[in-house]
């Protein structure tokens, strides 16, 4: 049963079935608490036990986010921290030598959708594997509106040439994931779209 300040840990979950469907069947999970030091020492060993490292939440700049200073700490030389991209803002990644480390948002439509954008195509390339996913236009079904400033990657339905965005947008929510085979894509400068513009498309994979 929860207690006050909990919430279910599914990101291990979801996360290790995105990596099987890759093809990866070595997984190690790790868990650290929210302690520098000792995230720290797991990060090391997951380091050195591991080609490539995703860490989940802790990537923010609350009380308890100390994963970017642990990372610094270890000699982790990053690459970018935080991207103008919703959901998934708080986006990490570095490398030290010729491992990756991720460092991925703790809300689980955004590690998700991190994964996808940015953990995947990088796996995908260290294993010489064409991309699953793929990039089109498709017609949008309804209109969505955003604010300038950020790009959007919205779960979405697509089928035979026109897409729909799903509702359950926000980023602590996974049932749209459940409903979903594409992102649609907004960039930062667009206020969103209208029902028959063309819009970009991720699919995911299957």
């Amino acid at each position: 049963e929860l207690q006050f300040g909990q919430v279910y840990e599914a990101n291990s979950v979801q996360l290790s079935a995105a990596l099987k469907n890759t093809g990866i069947r070595e997984i190690k999970i790790y868990r650290a608490e929210d302690d520098p030091e000792k995230l720290a020492g797991v990060l090391d060993k997951a380091m050195q036990e591991n080609d490539v490292v995703l860490l989940n939440g802790g990537v923010s700049v609350g009380d308890y986010d100390f994963v970017v200073g642990a990372a610094k700490k270890l000699g982790v030389d990053q690459k970018f921290h935080k991207i103008r991209q919703k959901p998934g803002k708080p986006l990490f990644f570095g490398t030290k030598g010729d491992k990756l480390i991720f460092g991925l948002p703790g809300n689980p439509s955004s590690s998700l959708t991190c994964f996808y954008e940015y953990v995947l195509p990088a796996l995908e390339k260290m294993m010489q594997l064409p991309p699953k996913g793929k990039k089109i236009m498709a017609t949008a079904t309804h209109d969505y509106d955003k604010a300038v400033g950020l790009t959007h990657f919205l779960k979405g339905s697509y089928n035979d040439g026109t897409v729909t965005p799903l509702h359950a947008q926000e980023s602590f929510r996974l049932h749209s994931f459940s409903q979903a085979n594409c992102f649609i894509v907004l960039p930062e400068q667009s206020n969103g779209c209208k029902a028959g513009d063309a819009v970009e498309v991720h699919l995911l994979p299957a």
